[in-house]
């Protein structure tokens, strides 16, 4: 595609700034647009370890914009080491989605994250919400691996997926809320990258995380908590008020 056909989907100014690229000219020109999907969905995957290319878009934006930049740099270097690997026969796998790995002498530090987590949670339904915190911040957590992590994953999955959860299942969420708050003047732009944060990891709460600085909001990112256990190698999952499973 050339950088004309490019300039229909792209906002005014970042046309220019990946022409003058060639890593960006490479990674837009190759994608085929569709209606207002303007950003490639994998975007950042197929700027592993070369995000920095990113800097004179988002810094279009000001502040809001190199700190979404740092956190796509902190995913890169959490990542780094799950990247690609080697298969038997010797060709070399790239991984499709960014993910870390736990290890154990980071436990008091997930542990400390998910405190974070559910006090911010419980923040957030409190204050704004005006509901009852549906979570215990003395609450068990748990850690789990291997198989009984694979199980238990299933489990909630299934959970979720009924029309009734289980009266013990936390009905935690706060993506919805996040949908209704209005980006900063200025930067509106940022929307187009959506579908490319998601797909960082197939992750709402990592997207908006990476975005909280571009709304128009003086609450504080609610999602620091999660964020820290995901370069930790590890989701949070609420089975109950009072019990927290950290999987890695």
């Amino acid at each position: 595609m050339t950088i004309e056909e490019c300039k229909k989907y792209l906002p005014n100014g970042w046309a220019d700034m990946i022409e003058q690229d060639p890593v960006l000219s490479e990674v837009f020109y190759e994608y085929e647009y569709y209606d207002d999907e303007a950003v490639p969905p994998f975007l950042f995957q197929d700027l592993r370890g070369e995000l920095e290319h990113l800097r004179p878009i988002l810094a279009r934006y000001g502040q809001p914009g190199l700190d979404m930049l740092q956190g796509l740099l902190e995913i890169d270097e959490a990542s780094k080491d799950t990247a690609e690997s080697e298969l038997p026969d010797g060709t070399t796998a790239y991984a499709a989605y960014f993910y870390a790995r736990f290890s154990e002498k980071d436990k008091q530090h997930a542990i400390n994250a998910a405190r974070a987590y559910i006090k911010a949670i419980n923040h957030i339904y409190i204050e704004v919400f005006e509901e009852d915190a549906p979570l215990d911040e003395d609450a068990r957590i748990e850690f789990l691996t291997g198989q009984e992590r694979e199980d238990f994953v299933q489990k909630m999955n299934q959970m979720q997926c009924c029309e009734s959860f289980d009266d013990d299942l936390p009905d935690v969420d706060l993506i919805e809320w996040c949908l209704e708050i209005p980006y900063r003047k200025g930067c509106e732009e940022i929307h187009l990258m959506s579908e490319a944060l998601y797909h960082i990891s197939c992750d709402y709460n990592l997207s908006y995380y990476l975005q909280w600085s571009m709304f128009d909001t003086a609450q504080e990112n609610p999602f620091l908590g999660y964020f820290d256990l995901w370069k930790l190698g590890l989701n949070i999952y609420f089975p109950a008020r009072n019990r927290v499973v950290l999987a890695g």
